[in-house]
């Protein structure tokens, strides 16, 4: 069992689409993936498809211990997705009063019903508020999507500024597992200049495949389903496909490494 967050502390550099995309890529291969959506914005839910309605339980419920992930979760494309709500919004400013609210994740994500899956994937909001603590403190690595532009870069480095802190201070184990440039067009001067400069500050943690710009992308996710349901044969279906298996790679190097 593996936690990856999906972080970034700018919003619009396709975290979600990432988290998603890379979910389902990842079940089309055999793997057991959960998905947990933290973000009150629910877009990871919205996604696909997914609407928590009125007064049901919803990933609150999870971190306060009143429900189980059996108990919420929704299948889509053999992927299991913990769904969000509006609602989590005035939860959060409810449990920011709490003692120990930065591991209300880690303390839920400690039993042995998730051991059944291969990746806990928990995409979080795009500031550095309660629920991207969590995902920080509950985590076994990150993977950071980055658009290929410069304003960009500021926030990355922040992000890694603030992983670096929660390393001392919660999560010794936190690492930058991966960036990935989204909607990246190669032929673009000021794209490869990015990813020139993102290679010079993250190393190999760049991943070598990117995602292109493709609108089948963006049509996907409002069908309510990833690229790949949506059109297996598009560029950014192939994009993830390949994202996924350098994911796997990367994974099996670094069970090497600490083993």
């Amino acid at each position: 069992m593996k936690i990856i967050g999906f972080c970034n502390l700018k919003g619009g550099v396709g975290k979600t689409t990432l988290c998603q995309n890379l979910a389902a890529a990842l079940s089309s291969m055999g793997y057991r993936v959960v998905a947990i959506d933290l973000d009150p914005q629910s877009n990871l839910s919205a996604g696909w498809g997914i609407e928590v309605q009125e007064g049901a339980p919803y990933v609150y419920d999870y971190l306060i211990g009143e429900a189980s992930i059996s108990d919420l979760v929704v299948r889509r494309e053999g992927v299991d997705i913990v769904p969000s709500s509006l609602d989590l919004a005035v939860a959060e400013l409810q449990l920011e009063r709490e003692p120990g609210r930065d591991s209300l994740l880690r303390s839920a994500l400690d039993n042995d019903e998730v051991r059944e899956y291969d990746y806990i994937f928990c995409d979080s909001p795009p500031q550095l508020g309660l629920f991207t603590r969590n995902v920080l403190a509950a985590a076994d690595e990150i993977m950071v999507p980055l658009e290929s532009e410069f304003y960009s870069l500021a926030g990355v480095r922040l992000l890694d500024s603030t992983v670096k802190l929660f390393q001392k201070r919660l999560n010794r184990a936190l690492f930058v597992g991966g960036v990935v440039l989204t909607r990246h067009n190669p032929k673009v001067i000021m794209n490869r200049e990015v990813q020139r400069e993102v290679f010079s500050y993250f190393g190999d943690s760049l991943y070598r495949r990117y995602i292109r710009q493709n609108i089948s992308v963006v049509e996907a996710s409002g069908a309510g389903m990833s690229v790949l349901s949506y059109d297996a044969s598009c560029n950014g279906a192939r994009d993830y496909r390949l994202l996924a298996k350098e994911f796997m790679e990367r994974q099996r190097e670094n069970g090497q490494k600490t083993t």
